[in-house]
C-alpha cells in the first residue's frame, strides 16, 4: 500500500522553513537570546544565593524573550527568534565575554585543571567544563502531574523540612529557586496563549485555529494534559525551558512513544483524535525540531516495557511515518531493538533508512541493558533506557544532565611506542613504560598501551569527579532538576544530589586506526619481522617520509572490519580492555556510575590533528576513524563483513553507547528485494551481538556533487557521528571524512 503523503498543511511549512544552507550544526552556548538577557540579570545581582539567581535569571529570561506563532502552526514555542548578533552587537559581545570568564573562573578553581588542559592541548584527551544539556527529564511525571503539580510537591516538602537541619537554609534556597522556576515556565506559557487570543481577534482565516492553540496553552500553562494535542505541546515547552536553564546542547526527548502512547490511545477510543490527525501533529513536532536550530535533540522509539515485554506500538509507527514526511536532520531519532522486536517493526525501520536521512539510528536492547545491569543499575530501571544527544545510554527522569569525556586511544597507542612521551611535541602526558624497543614481544607493547589508557582515563575521570563535585554550587538548574525525580522531594539540585543517578561516559576515540595500528605492528613486527620496530618509529617520526615501503606494508596490514581475525582478535581485546578499565575505575560517590562508549562526535578530526603517524599508515595531522566504526575506507569486504568484524566483541563492558557507521550506496537497496536485504542485514547484526548502527544511504559521487555545487545540495542530511546534519553545513574536514567512507556493498 502506498504510503499517504504528508498533509497540505505540513507540505506548505515544509516549503516555508526549507534549509538554508546556513543552520548550525551546533547550538552554541552563549551565543544567542538567552545568553543576553541572562547576562543582563547577572550583572545586577551579584549578592542573590546563586540557585535564586539562576532561577530568577530564568524568569527574566522568560519573560522578555521574543515569542511568535507562524502561520500554518498548531504547535507553538520558538526560541532564538532575535538575531542578537545584528541587533544588539555589542551587548552580544559583552554578554559572550562575560560567560567566558565565569567558565574559565570555573576551571580555575579545579585541581586537576592544569594536568586537563595539557592532555587537551596535546590531543590526548579533553573534558568539557561547563554545562552541555545532555539531559532527559521525567516526562511521565510531568505530563501526570502538570506545572501546577510539581510546583506544589515542592512546596510541601520545603514546609516540611526540620528548621533545625544544618542544610536547612541551602535546601530552601534550592526548594525556592525550583519553584520560581516552575512558575516562570508557566508564565511563558501564558504569554503564548495571550498572544494566540490576540492574534485570533484580527486574523478571521485561522481564528479557529488561534483560539484552540490559546485554550491548549491556559491548560497546560498550570494543569496536567488531557489529549494528545495538549501533551505534545506541554512536552515542547519543556523542552525549550530547560533548554533556556541551561544554555547547552543536547536536551533529549527519552522514550517518546512510550509515555504519549496513552494519550493517543484513549483519545482514539473517545474519538477526540484520528489517526492522520496524530500524523500531522508528530509532523508537526518534528518541523518545529528543525526551525530551532540543531539541538542533537535525541528521541527514542521501540525497545522493551519495564517488564520486559515488546514495547513498540502504534505511535511507534507514526513517528516513523512523520520522520519519512519530514526527511530532515532533527530529531536525532533512534530506536531500540531487540530479539523480539518483530519483522514487521523491522521492516518500518528499514523503510524509513532507505530514505536517506541517516534516521533511525539502532540500539541494541540484548547488548546495552545487560551491560547496565553488570554496572549495578537494576533491570527494570535499565530497560527504561534511552539515548540522550548523539547516543549516550542516559536514565531519563533518574540521572543529572550528562557531561562527554573524550579519550584518543591512538593517541595512547602512540604514547607506548614512544614511553610515555608525545611524538610530535616531546611532552610527558604519560607514565614510563620502559623503551618500546626493548619489548620482546606484543604483549609486551599492549600492556605498555593498556598502562597509558589507564593513566590518561583516571587523570580525565578524575577531572570529570572534580567538576561534578562543585557544578551544582557553581551553576545549578533549578527548572531541569524540577523535572528530574526526587530533586523537589530532597531540595537538591540535580548534580547536588537530588538526582538517583550521576551518569557519565569516557568515549574511546580513534579505535579503527587504534587496532588496525596494533595489527599493523603485531604481524610485521613481531609475526612475520618484515621491519624492525626501530625502522618502525623512525618512519612514524618522519610522517613516513623516505619510508614509503614501510608506509605501505602498514596499509596493506590487516584492516578492522573486513571480518579477518588477524584484526578482529585485537578489536576484541582494544574494546574489551577498554570496558574493563572503566569498570575497575573507583566510583567518588554510590550514585556516580561511569561506564565506557565507542565515538568521537567530531572529536576525531580535532584529535587527529595533534597525534602524530599511525602505524595503520595515516599520516601525522589526518582525521582518526570516527566512532566505533573501521578506519575510513578500509572495510572494502562488503557489509556483512564490516557488521561480522564490529559484533565480535563484548559489547556489554561498553554500554555507555556507540556511534558506529556503515554508508550505503542507494541502488544496493533501491532494487526489488533491497528492502528485505536491509531489513535483514539490520536484523542479523544485532543478533550477532552488535550495540549500535546508525547508516548513511548517500553514494559517493552525491556527496562530491555537493561539495562543488552547495546550493543545489541544502537538504543533504547524512549521518556525522551519533548525529546528522546538512552536508555542506559541515567544516570541510569532516565533509571529506564522510566522503572517505566506505560504501559497503550489500
Amino acid at each position: 500500500m502506498a504510503e499517504k503523503p504528508p498533509t497540505l498543511r505540513v507540505a506548505r511549512l515544509l516549503k516555508q522553513w526549507q534549509p538554508t544552507g546556513n543552520e548550525r550544526t551546533w547550538h552554541p552556548s552563549g551565543a544567542d537570546e538567552r545568553s543576553v538577557l541572562i547576562w543582563q540579570y547577572f550583572t545586577r545581582s551579584e549578592d542573590e544565593p546563586i540557585a535564586i539567581r539562576r532561577a530568577k535569571g530564568l524568569r527574566y529570561v522568560l519573560q522578555e524573550i521574543a515569542i511568535d506563532i507562524s502561520d500554518d502552526e498548531l504547535i507553538v514555542g520558538q526560541v532564538g527568534l532575535e538575531n542578537v548578533f545584528q541587533t544588539r552587537p555589542d551587548e552580544m559581545a559583552a554578554a559572550r565575554s562575560y560567560w567566558q570568564e565565569r567558565k574559565a573562573s570555573f576551571a580555575r578553581m579545579m585541581d586537576t585543571n592544569r594536568a586537563g588542559q595539557k592532555a587537551g592541548a596535546n590531543g590526548l584527551s579533553t573534558k568539557w567544563s561547563n554545562r552541555d544539556g545532555h539531559a532527559i527529564p521525567a516526562f511521565d511525571m510531568i505530563l501526570s502531574s502538570g506545572l501546577d503539580g510539581l510546583r506544589k510537591e515542592g512546596e510541601e516538602a520545603a514546609s516540611s523540612y526540620p528548621s533545625d537541619a544544618p542544610d536547612y537554609t541551602m535546601r530552601q534556597e534550592q526548594w525556592q529557586a525550583m519553584i520560581i522556576a516552575l512558575e516562570a515556565l508557566s508564565a511563558y506559557i501564558q504569554r503564548y496563549a495571550r498572544l494566540a487570543r490576540q492574534m485570533a481577534s484580527s486574523d478571521e482565516k485561522r481564528r479557529d485555529d488561534l483560539i484552540k492553540i490559546a485554550q491548549v496553552c491556559e491548560r497546560i500553562a498550570a494543569k496536567p494534559p488531557r489529549t494528545f494535542r495538549e501533551a505534545l505541546q506541554l512536552v515542547w515547552f519543556v523542552h525549550l525551558g530547560i533548554k533556556m536553564d541551561d544554555g547547552g546542547v543536547g536536551h533529549s526527548f527519552g522514550r517518546f512513544d512510550q509515555y504519549l502512547y496513552p494519550f493517543y490511545e484513549s483519545n482514539l477510543e473517545a474519538g477526540r483524535l484520528t489517526v492522520d490527525q496524530a500524523r500531522e501533529l508528530l509532523a508537526l513536532f518534528w518541523i518545529k525540531l528543525n526551525r530551532e536550530g540543531d539541538d542533537i535533540a535525541h528521541l527514542s522509539l521501540g525497545g522493551q516495557t519495564s517488564g520486559g515485554d515488546d514495547a513498540v506500538n502504534d505511535l511507534s509507527l507514526l513517528c516513523l511515518q512523520a520522520d519519512r514526511w519530514i526527511r530532515r536532520k532533527q530529531p536525532n531519532l533512534s530506536t531500540r531493538v531487540h530479539s523480539g522486536t518483530s519483522d514487521a517493526y523491522w521492516n518500518e525501520i528499514a523503510r524509513t533508512i532507505r530514505l536517506g536521512a541517516g534516521h533511525p539510528a539502532i540500539f541494541s536492547d540484548d547488548v546495552i541493558i545487560p551491560g547496565l545491569i553488570d554496572y549495578g543499575i537494576p533491570e527494570e530501571v535499565a530497560r527504561e533506557y534511552a539515548q540522550v544527544g548523539c547516543v549516550e545510554t542516559f536514565l531519563p527522569g533518574l540521572s543529572a544532565p550528562w557531561t562527554d569525556c573524550y579519550l584518543n586511544l591512538t593517541k595512547c597507542l602512540e604514547l607506548a611506542l614512544n614511553n610515555g612521551c608525545d611524538m610530535q611535541s616531546g611532552q610527558r602526558l604519560g607514565p614510563e613504560t620502559e623503551n618500546s624497543r626493548r619489548f620482546n614481544s606484543f604483549d609486551a607493547l599492549f600492556s605498555a598501551y593498556e598502562r597509558q589508557v589507564e593513566h590518561a582515563l583516571y587523570q580525565m575521570l578524575s577531572t570529570k569527579d572534580a567538576y561534578d563535585a562543585v557544578i551544582s554550587q557553581y551553576e545549578p538548574e533549578p527548572l531541569n532538576s524540577a523535572f528530574i525525580r526526587d530533586c523537589l522531594q530532597r531540595g537538591l539540585d540535580a548534580t547536588g544530589g537530588g538526582a538517583q543517578y550521576l551518569l557519565t561516559g569516557a568515549y574511546g576515540v580513534g579505535l579503527g586506526t587504534t587496532i588496525d595500528s596494533l595489527a599493523a605492528i603485531k604481524m610485521l613486527v613481531y609475526e612475520e619481522k618484515r621491519i624492525t620496530i626501530d625502522e618502525l618509529l623512525a618512519a612514524l617520526n618522519a610522517n613516513f617520509q623516505g619510508y614509503e615501503r614501510v608506509r605501505l606494508l602498514c596499509q596493506n596490514a590487516p584492516k578492522y572490519g573486513n571480518d579477518d581475525d588477524r584484526a578482529d582478535a585485537l578489536a576484541v581485546r582494544v574494546i574489551e580492555s577498554f570496558g574493563r578499565q572503566m569498570q575497575d575505575y573507583p566510583s567518588p560517590s554510590p550514585h556516580a556510575i561511569h561506564y565506557g562508549m565507542l565515538g568521537s562526535v567530531l572529536s576525531h578530526t580535532k584529535m587527529g590533528e595533534k597525534t602524530a603517524a599511525s602505524a595503520s599508515g595515516r599520516l601525522a595531522g589526518e582525521t582518526l576513524s570516527d566512532g566505533g566504526s573501521p578506519s575510513q575506507g578500509c572495510n572494502r569486504n562488503g557489509a556483512t563483513a564490516a557488521l561480522r568484524s564490529l559484533s565480535k566483541a563484548d559489547h556489554r563492558l561498553v554500554p555507555g553507547g556507540a556511534a558506529i557507521n556503515l554508508r550505503l550506496s542507494p541502488h544496493h537497496i533501491e532494487v526489488a528485494d533491497g528492502l528485505d536485504k536491509l531489513s535483514g542485514l539490520l536484523k542479523t547484526y544485532i543478533a550477532m551481538g552488535g550495540e549500535q548502527l546508525q547508516v548513511n544511504v548517500v553514494d559517493t559521487d552525491t556527496l562530491r556533487q555537493a561539495l562543488e555545487n552547495p546550493d543545489r545540495y541544502r537538504d543533504l542530511v547524512v549521518r556525522v557521528a551519533g548525529f546528522t546534519a546538512y552536508f555542506v553545513t559541515l567544516t570541510p574536514d569532516i565533509q571529506q571524512e564522510i566522503v572517505a567512507r566506505t560504501a559497503a556493498e550489500l
